[in-house]
């Protein structure tokens, strides 16, 4: 369906042309200039709840798509909502609209507000844009446009060594942004088109060997952004140092965004590589490593922050498994998961923040007994680790079911694959680390004696609990009615696997 009134461009352009308007008046507003930053996202947030309720019903034929004249060689801007795209590109609109609201009681004693919340638009510009774009080289653009306004709201605001860690993470982030261009180079020449709808039927005759050195470059540069093991070592930095409001960003929303590229790119573009068992059973084994790593560090984290930072890691190695599975549930899976670690590690680094708003500490050591004094957060926090764990009846267990679901499915069909069988139950037992450290944490800050520093604890703000919870609600929800993200990303997950048996 044409998007005649031009909704997907708004919701890209909004936040852009907000950005100079909070940066103006920024100095005069103070905090307050976060609630003009909150209307530009809570509109992408309505445009994408638009979008994905057309799809459901029906009245939007499959997707939004509009198409504009660009450059020479380059082809053609064009963004695409379908139901691959619209539920992430909903899910970072809805986390930069409630975590916005998050970061005027959380930043109201920094300075330069009008600077934060100019970058914070941007970024969100950036990572919408990255989501919808079909131009490999508008996709270049968007990817390094999430880069460069993360990295200064990191070296501003962030805490501890934070130009050291701002510069970690941007040469980290650069290298593989340029491993990803160089990709991206090659099959512009190769196919002749930058459009990953075109690439596939353009490069049918090319050689298989070429295209996936091709791919494995642009892989690089997606995993470097997701943080896969061994390309994560970034990660703990940047979002334990980060300001609070941006580490609920940088891994709930930002890191998976390389996953879903790689599922869009590849399925599309590069259905003959995804295909080669080797190829796919390689993701497959680095994402139980990733899995499994992330996960045995974040057991071992005294620093709040520092252990969702290694549970994101480990959350990104399910994804990426859901990827590896070349089946339509797999997919369905990753893209479903994609939802989950956003909606529950974005209210557990906000819960982070109310420690450190109110008790100046991220130690869990320190924490101890808080249930009673601060119930909400306790539930906000052990509904989230539930949700991460993968515990019916929240939308986490249906991430976590199609993924495996989806490798076992490929490890019988067509033939037995015992090896694919084999790295699906290794997953699965890496998997129970989640729950590990997920309520060990729960027990260790809420449970026990109280500290007598803690003797006055109490809530947090409700400009910090109700976005908060307005999170832990869609994670119930989602959980209790799965079909409301089902019946959307199934669809284009079927067709993305079809591709394959077609070509």
């Amino acid at each position: 369906m044409i998007d005649t009134m031009n909704l997907l461009l708004q919701s890209v352009l909004l936040p852009a042309i907000f950005a100079p308007v909070v940066l103006a008046l920024g100095r005069r507003l103070g905090k307050s200039a976060g609630w003009i930053a909150f209307l530009p996202l809570a509109y992408a947030t309505l445009i994408f709840i638009y979008v994905a309720m057309g799809i459901y019903t029906g009245s939007i034929d499959g997707n939004l798509y509009s198409t504009f004249e660009w450059a020479p060689f380059i082809g053609n801007f064009a963004l695409l909502a379908d139901g691959l795209s619209t539920p992430i590109a909903l899910t970072i609109a809805l986390l930069t609209t409630v975590i916005s609201v998050y970061s005027i009681a959380y930043m109201e004693h920094e300075k330069n507000l009008g600077a934060y919340f100019g970058l914070y638009l941007l970024y969100a510009a950036g990572m919408i844009g990255t989501v919808l774009t079909t131009n490999l080289a508008a996709f270049f653009l968007f990817f390094e446009l999430m880069l460069i306004p993360s990295w200064a709201l990191i070296g501003i605001w962030g805490t501890g060594p934070r130009e050291k860690i701002a510069f970690k993470y941007f040469m980290f982030t650069e290298a593989g942004a340029l491993s990803l261009l160089a990709g991206i180079v090659a099959i512009g020449f190769v196919a002749g088109s930058f459009d990953i709808f075109t690439i596939a039927q353009r490069t049918s005759a090319t050689s298989i060997t070429l295209l996936t050195f091709i791919v494995v470059a642009m892989l690089i540069g997606l995993f470097v952004k997701m943080a896969v093991f061994p390309l994560h070592t970034w990660l703990p930095d940047a979002h334990a140092e980060a300001p609070t409001p941006i580490s609920a960003l940088l891994s709930p929303a930002m890191i998976g965004i390389g996953g879903y590229a790689a599922i869009r790119i590849v399925y599309t573009a590069f259905p003959r590589v995804i295909q080669l068992t080797q190829f796919n059973l390689a993701i497959g084994v680095l994402a139980v490593v990733t899995l499994g790593y992330g996960g045995i560090m974040a057991v071992a984290q005294s620093d709040m922050k520092r252990l969702l930072a290694y549970s994101s890691i480990s959350q990104m190695g399910y994804l990426l498994f859901g990827l590896a599975s070349v089946s339509v549930i797999g997919v369905a899976g990753a893209i479903v998961l994609y939802i989950s670690h956003g909606l529950c590690k974005a209210v557990l680094f906000m819960v982070s923040g109310i420690f450190m708003h109110n008790y100046n500490t991220r130690d869990i050591g320190s924490l101890s007994g808080l249930a009673a004094k601060m119930p909400y957060t306790a539930i906000a926090t052990l509904v989230s680790f539930l949700g991460l764990a993968g515990v019916p009846p929240l939308v986490g267990f249906w991430g976590e079911f199609y993924v495996f679901s989806g490798s076992i499915y490929s490890g019988l069909l067509p033939s037995l694959n015992m090896t694919r069988i084999g790295v699906t139950a290794v997953a699965l037992i890496a998997s129970i680390l989640t729950a590990g450290y997920g309520l060990w944490t729960v027990r260790r800050v809420f449970y026990g004696e109280v500290g007598e520093h803690l003797k006055e604890a109490r809530e947090g703000p409700k400009m910090m609990l109700v976005p908060m919870f307005v999170l832990v609600f869609l994670t119930v929800a989602f959980g209790i009615y799965p079909a409301l993200i089902g019946k959307v990303v199934t669809p284009v997950a079927a067709d993305l696997v079809g591709r394959l048996l077609r070509t």
